[in-house]
């Protein structure tokens, strides 16, 4: 037991670092199991595991050196088949977010991430066998031939030998390049899809496949953790530097700076990370959710330097008083200059008393001359040399023994070198070396950590492949299936939902006066500039034509069973209703230039959960439903609503109004509100409760006032139109006012709401400056 006490330093709570928390939204607890009964039955798009084997084989005969490579090789062709393949892991991704998003159960990606990772590393594994299978085979081949080059067989003999010494340098190299193309995919087409949907969320995925620790067997390799982790650990078990050691140390030196909060000094450190003295009042899962809280802590890789870095907190604070910043930044900064300072003092007290901190500098000051000595030697016996003179006899008459096998003799200079200058070293160097060695630690724990979870997530995966398994499986409803769109089934699922989009065009009767008064032509006015743009952007948010008049529009967007990549219905008619009006803004500048009217337009968005009806009248077949009725009063607009807010400006353009009693709005389920609905487009309440079940709203913190001087809330988000593009929304929700139908004078402010989509281009530029 560490004596953290003796000598206490006055350590600042853990509460004054703006630490920040590594989570891992990542299970599989929820799901389905498959035939087995135990694992998940998986079947990942055939297509795209016969391109991954064919990217697999071409990498594993590359990277051990085999590759044949003729005249008509060249690098556009491998760029073409990446870019391909990329574009195939894309679509499967693509495709287990759109289910994932379908059943609201965001462990289904979570399957489907933990599917392809399996899947790649049982094709590299294999496809590295099979390699070495027939390279033994041509191999016995040249021996039993009687009529091959006699220098053929020796050579053979050694490429074999070689590749299966570098056998793990292969499979790493292997799986660190495909990973690297899923993790392109991920940070520039995935991510944003997935943040639609669910919103920000954990980076586990991400991190599993950006790093090298995934694809190698030995996890605490020396030349692996110093290559890929700047790291050195000790393996024996009376190491001080070992990884499980270490890991010890450093949740308990985290947990003695939290017991300086307020609410948490009662219990000591083994109370709170092994077991409680009173089991009753400290519960086994609470003192988990506190060792995951600190190994979050650990977890996240900008909270070493934050906790420990003084030196870049002194230069960015030298940096700000130079320009003469802020007086409380600068206060702030020196503050955690300080605690920076006593923290990283204390780390490095305890770390000494443990007899951790001369091997930690060791693996650092030994740099880059321990390679002259590994292999033979490894980086430990290297460590043991510069801080244990008992072992430097040992490594001196091993060097000496080694010298004879490898034909050369090793130069100790460089490390008595190294020996004199850490007899002389500082603390201060210590302390940089300490710094140093937290942010490598914090990452290998990190991806350590995440390894140990995606591999048991693999275990309760099946990758099904025979034809039986899958049948059986998909009979039972158990089969998770992650295919392009081509391989999907092609029938087309029946409708769950639909949206109608009502587009009505203010005073169409005094325009069609005036252009004939005129003698102009108001139907091929209203065509040009009215029907024909909007024709032209149905397909880009899926919606169809259910009824045209000369001066209003209707539209509709269905939603179907198991085709979760359209399931923005809401979100897409906001979209279309969006760009109506845009058009129309546009069109209107021209009509200004020519003297002719200008339109504008009332738009009402009605969602009604369930399928429409349908009549036919011949081949036509006309829609029934109350969404259309109800879209049609939501794009209405009352003419006293009109008079009173002509020449209002605002980033609204809609409002709405009781001019009912309560006990009326109450005897029917009718729509009796007033609006004032110009250039403006409103949303019914189930509409906008799908929307954010659709895509990830967000509240958008403002001083937005409504007419009623009440504060209206404001939501932000983003969706996908149906050819990938994503389009900004904002909702403003505000509450209904009871005035006076005369004059329009507020008497009260209801609890109910309603809901406009904005339209206002500085409103969305404000949200584009506040989300960045």
């Amino acid at each position: 037991m560490l004596n953290f006490f003796s000598k206490e330093i006055n350590l600042p709570p853990l509460r004054s670092f703006c630490l920040k928390n590594y989570l891992i939204n990542f299970s599989l607890e929820r799901l389905r199991p498959g035939v087995d009964n135990i694992r998940h039955d998986v079947l990942i798009s055939p297509i795209f595991v016969n391109a991954n084997r064919k990217i697999v084989i071409q990498l594993v005969t590359r990277h051990a050196g085999l590759e044949k490579r003729g005249p008509n090789t060249g690098n556009g062709n491998w760029i073409k088949e990446v870019d391909s393949y990329k574009q195939l892991y894309a679509e499967v991704m693509r495709d287990a977010l759109n289910k994932a998003k379908g059943h609201r159960e965001h462990q289904i990606e979570c399957l489907a991430q933990t599917s392809m990772v399996k899947m790649l590393l049982k094709e590299i594994q294999s496809q590295y066998d099979l390699l070495v299978g027939r390279l033994k085979k041509t191999v016995r081949s040249s021996d039993l031939s009687a009529h091959n080059d006699w220098t053929e067989a020796p050579k053979l003999k050694d490429k074999l030998q070689i590749l299966m010494q570098d056998r793990e340098t292969i499979l790493q190299r292997v799986g660190q390049e495909i990973c690297g193309f899923w993790a392109d995919v991920e940070r520039k087409e995935i991510r944003v899809m997935r943040e639609a949907i669910f919103g920000n969320r954990s980076s586990f995925y991400e991190d599993v496949i950006d790093t090298a620790m995934l694809h190698v067997q030995n996890t605490d390799n020396e030349l692996f953790t110093l290559s890929q982790y700047d790291l050195s650990l000790g393996r024996r078990i009376e190491d001080g530097d070992k990884y499980e050691n270490l890991l010890f140390l450093i949740r308990n030196l985290i947990n003695v700076i939290e017991l300086k909060d307020s609410g948490v000094q009662g219990m000591s450190v083994e109370q709170r990370l092994n077991a409680p003295s009173h089991p009753e009042e400290v519960p086994e899962n609470a003192q988990k959710a506190h060792v995951q809280k600190i190994d979050g802590y650990l977890r996240y890789l900008g909270n070493m330097d934050v906790l420990f870095n003084w030196r870049k907190t002194k230069a960015d604070l030298q940096a700000l008083k130079k320009q003469c910043g802020d007086p409380h930044k600068i206060e702030q900064l020196c503050r955690d200059l300080k605690n920076q300072k006593t923290v990283l003092h204390f780390f490095y007290k305890r770390f000494r008393e443990k007899k951790v901190l001369d091997r930690i500098a060791a693996s650092y000051e030994m740099q880059p001359e321990y390679l002259q000595y590994c292999p033979p030697l490894v980086p430990q016996q290297i460590i043991q040399y510069l801080v244990l003179p008992k072992a430097r006899r040992v490594t001196k008459n091993r060097l000496k023994r080694l010298s004879i096998m490898y034909g050369r003799s090793f130069s100790l200079a460089p490390l008595n070198k190294k020996i004199k200058a850490m007899e002389q070293m500082t603390a201060s160097r210590r302390k940089d070396h300490l710094v140093r060695f937290m942010n490598a630690f914090a990452r290998y724990h990190r991806d350590l950590s995440n390894r140990a979870i995606i591999e048991e997530a693999m275990d309760r995966v099946h990758i099904a492949t025979e034809e039986k398994v899958i049948t059986l499986s998909r009979e039972n409803n158990t089969l998770y299936e992650f295919l392009l769109p081509h391989e999907q089934a092609a029938s087309k699922a029946p409708i769950i939902n639909h949206v109608i989009i009502k587009a009505d065009v203010r005073g169409s009767t005094d325009i069609t006066y005036s252009m004939n008064k005129r003698g102009l032509n108001p139907a091929s006015y209203f065509s040009l500039n009215f029907f024909d743009p909007i024709s032209e952007i149905l397909s880009e948010y899926d919606a169809g034509k259910v009824f045209i008049e000369g001066d209003a529009i209707i539209l509709s967007i269905f939603e179907r069973e198991n085709t979760p990549s359209d399931w923005y219905g809401v979100a897409r008619a906001c979209g279309i209703a969006i760009n109506m009006l845009i058009i129309i803004q546009r069109y209107n500048e021209k009509s200004r230039r020519n003297l002719l009217p200008i339109l504008e337009l009332g738009i009402g968005i009605g969602f009604l959960d369930k399928s429409p009806t349908f009549l036919f009248d011949g081949n036509n077949r006309i829609m029934i439903s109350p969404a259309i009725n109800l879209a049609d009063r939501l794009s209405s607009c009352s003419k006293i609503g009109r008079r009173l807010f002509a020449g209002k400006k605002g980033p609204f353009r809609l409002y709405v109004f009781q001019t009912r009693s309560e006990e009326e709005m109450a005897a029917t389920k009718d729509d009796l509100y007033m609006r004032f609905n110009v250039n403006g487009i409103e949303l019914n309440a189930a509409g906008f409760e799908k929307l954010s079940k659709e895509i990830d709203l967000r509240v958008l913190s403002s001083d937005f006032k409504d007419i009623h001087d009440r504060k209206c809330t404001l939501y932000g988000g983003k969706f996908p139109t149906k050819r990938g593009r994503y389009q900004r929304l904002i909702i403003r929700e505000s509450q209904i006012p009871v005035v006076d139908p005369e004059n329009l004078k507020i008497l009260r402010v209801s609890s109910r709401k309603y809901y406009e989509v904005c339209t206002n281009p500085k409103l969305y530029k404000w949200a584009r400056e506040k989300q960045e």
